[in-house]
């Protein structure tokens, strides 16, 4: 089972984050500034109200315009506050936006920020319309299709299919949003819900940067693409060793056989002498 986040803007006005929460709702993105001159106005509140929460992974993002990328991460800093327990997405979809703009910010972001993660919302179809640029300078894509109909987060993620997920641009898809008509309590109206096929722990890993511990690791599933079962490193681990329990018996098979062959080799060998 994934577990759900929502991303808001100033259209949804000031959500109660508690009722959000309640809802099921585990982590969400708020946006924070657009190009150079915008800044949400409901940001604060969003901010605040999100971090007050636990078992919850609070985000902000960045609409990308076309231009001077360094410059528009600067004024994203700027405004946000301080990111340090926040995943930080930039939103790339038109006004001019491209990979070039993109990689640009990203750097800029990551140089006066130590290194932390961006997710790069880069949708299929606009990474096609701007020509498949290559996107591995994101730590992640977040991707976007949407299925039909409204209702709540669990609803709607039933109608996604697996190939959806499918890795594009050279960089896996960590976050689908899935659908903008879902009902979340605590959003006036229709809002666009995310879906990430793992833990909270492994989501905050993935935004942050923070190490796994042992049992995320444990625990941790691979999804193979191919629609079947997803694999953890504890099965990976007992296949592995089932491989060389088998491998070791065959190698004493061959080597008794071995044996055995060469025990004949020296009896014909004396009788050839003796003869």
């Amino acid at each position: 089972m994934p577990i759900y986040g929502v991303d808001v803007a100033s259209y949804q006005g000031e959500p109660d984050w508690q009722k959000v929460h309640g809802g099921g709702i585990r982590f969400a993105f708020s946006k924070v500034t657009e190009s150079t001159n915008y800044t949400n106005p409901t940001w604060s509140h969003n901010r605040a109200a999100m971090l007050a929460l636990s078992d919850f992974l609070p985000g902000g993002y960045h609409f990308l315009h076309g231009g001077n990328g360094a410059a528009q991460a600067g004024y994203f800093l700027s405004k946000a506050g301080d990111l340090g327990g926040f995943a930080v997405a930039l939103d790339v979809e038109a006004s001019g936006a491209n990979a070039a703009t993109a990689r640009d910010w990203v750097a800029e972001f990551k140089q006066r920020t130590g290194g932390h993660p961006v997710i790069g919302y880069y949708p299929r179809w606009y990474w096609e319309q701007t020509g498949r640029p290559d996107l591995s300078f994101f730590d992640s894509v977040w991707q976007s299709h949407y299925v039909s109909g409204s209702g709540s987060p669990g609803s709607l993620y039933g109608k996604v299919p697996a190939d959806w997920w499918a890795t594009f641009g050279g960089e896996p898809i960590s976050i689908l949003q899935y659908s903008s008509s879902a009902s979340v309590p605590g959003i006036s109206g229709r809002c666009d819900v995310n879906a990430y096929r793992g833990t909270l722990a492994q989501l905050r890993t993935l935004a942050l940067g923070d190490e796994m511990s042992a049992k995320d690791v444990w625990e941790y599933e691979i999804d193979t693409g191919d629609g079947g079962p997803k694999w953890r490193a504890e099965s990976i681990l007992g296949h592995l060793e089932k491989a060389q329990d088998e491998t070791n018996a065959m190698l004493k098979e061959a080597l008794a056989r071995l044996g055995g062959l060469e025990a004949r080799v020296t009896s014909i060998e004396g009788r050839k002498r003796d003869g």
